[in-house]
């Protein structure tokens, strides 16, 4: 019998699950092309009129975050006890899709609709920036608003549907998309030919989006689930009531705590170099053309690495990957700091920046699926985004207001990353302590 080649093995237990791949693969790509794409789009648009680092800092960090912290655990708790025959996730899904598509195409027209009510008001001069901007941070609320919801109940939809001792595997095939989609993007998009073709790459996208979500929620079929569990009283509800649900013997709700907790410093320490590197690239002499074939070439490692850091999840534990990933990270970040000093340096480190970022989101991908129960997954992730959301409008905003107060020196976004890397490593190292205890008491 021929030996199937090595990097073929840790697909061969995914095959079976071939037709629900695809179609969750499918949505992913309408996903992947949002996620990579719009966020860069928006941030070109916003930079054309303001350069304001508190406004960016604000409108991609703390916006996002607070919208999280307030729908997050309303529309996951809801989620979770949805009971219909289309099934649990899907019905949202389908609501949400057209809508964040629609959100698109009002920041595609973001410009000519600002330029409308500045004449409407009586072209008043100076303010013809600041109208197309107030129209792009409206449109922008929307989109987020919308696309957080969408991506929670994505998530939730896999971890129903996806069997957990592939889910990792699975999440690898889920970045591989995603970030292919992000090379092809910023390699031949994100160049210099971006101000012609910008409204026109935002309305592919929300065309894309809309038919590769709806073809998901179409295909896709929930499995059965349990009677959702009776309401608590309304002066027993809270946003931590969920955490009662963990409250068993063999559940330790301190080790909840400590992973939404750690879990919300790891995610939040990318921020500052993430949300700034564009607007940074003036400082080191960096162009747009530059810039987008750095993000290419990062994209591209990360694809190689994607399935092998999947598979070594399923096997060793996404807390193992996790940790790993974030001490290399702040390691990484503080050597920026100290390094970084032009073109060249700039490029070198943000690639590195981008690649250990991607190790760590696809190590612990399957993080909170592995641990959370599925019964009330959606609540429990909801609650551990609102955690994430708090930490990221008050780490966000403190990453704008002192870019403002050091005159933008941009080398301290890689002196923020790796001191709160380091912080998080502190965290997860604790974790993990409580892990190996949880475990050593199941057994």
């Amino acid at each position: 019998m021929r030996r199937l080649p090595s990097p073929l093995l840790p697909l061969l237990p995914l095959l079976p699950l071939l037709p629900l791949f695809s179609l969750l693969l499918l949505g992913d790509l309408g996903w992947a092309m949002k996620e990579r794409a719009v966020p860069d789009l928006f941030k070109f648009q916003l930079r054309e009129f303001s350069q304001d680092t508190v406004l960016l800092n604000i409108l991609l960090g703390a916006l996002p975050a607070a919208i999280a912290m307030l729908a997050g655990p309303v529309v996951g708790a809801w989620s979770d006890r949805t009971r219909t025959r289309y099934g649990r996730r899907i019905p949202f899904l389908a609501v949400c899709a057209p809508l964040v598509s629609a959100s698109m195409v009002g920041l595609a027209y973001s410009e000519p609709l600002g330029e409308a009510l500045w004449h409407l008001g009586g072209a008043v001069p100076g303010r013809r920036e600041s109208t197309i901007v107030a129209c792009m941070c409206v449109f922008w609320t929307l989109y987020e608003l919308f696309t957080i919801v969408t991506n929670a109940l994505f998530v939730a939809l896999v971890n129903d549907t996806v069997p957990r001792a592939v889910i990792g595997r699975f999440f690898g095939l889920f970045r591989v998309v995603s970030l292919g989609v992000g090379v092809v993007f910023f390699y031949f998009v994100f160049g210099n030919e971006l101000p012609a073709i910008a409204r026109t790459a935002m309305l592919s996208i929300a065309a894309v989006y809309l038919v590769t979500l709806l073809v998901l929620c179409r295909g896709v079929r929930e499995p059965a689930y349990p009677a959702p569990m009776p309401p608590l009283p309304p002066w027993r509800a809270s946003p931590a009531t969920p955490l009662l649900v963990l409250a068993r013997p063999q559940d330790d709700a301190r080790f909840y705590l400590l992973l939404f907790a750690a879990l919300a410093i790891a995610t939040i320490c990318v921020l500052p170099v993430n949300i700034n590197s564009y607007n940074a690239i003036g400082q080191f002499g960096v162009d747009r053309s530059d810039y987008g074939r750095a993000v290419a070439a990062a994209y591209s490692i990360s694809i190689v690495l994607a399935l092998p850091i999947g598979a070594l999840a399923d096997r060793y534990h996404p807390l193992r990957i996790g940790y790993v990933a974030l001490a290399l990270y702040a390691l990484c970040m503080l050597g920026a700091w100290l390094l970084v000093s032009g073109r060249l340096s700039f490029l070198v480190w943000f690639v590195v920046h981008a690649v250990l970022a991607g190790v760590f989101l696809t190590g612990t991908a399957a993080l909170l699926p592995v641990l959370l129960p599925r019964a009330h997954f959606s609540s429990l992730a909801a609650l551990s985004a609102s955690l994430t959301a708090l930490l990221t409008v008050v780490f966000t905003l403190s990453i704008g207001a002192l870019l403002d107060w050091n005159g933008r020196d941009f080398r301290v976004i890689f002196l923020a990353a790796g001191l709160l890397a380091a912080l998080g490593t502190l965290c997860w190292r604790q974790l993990l302590a409580m892990h190996r205890r949880r475990s050593a008491a199941l057994v």
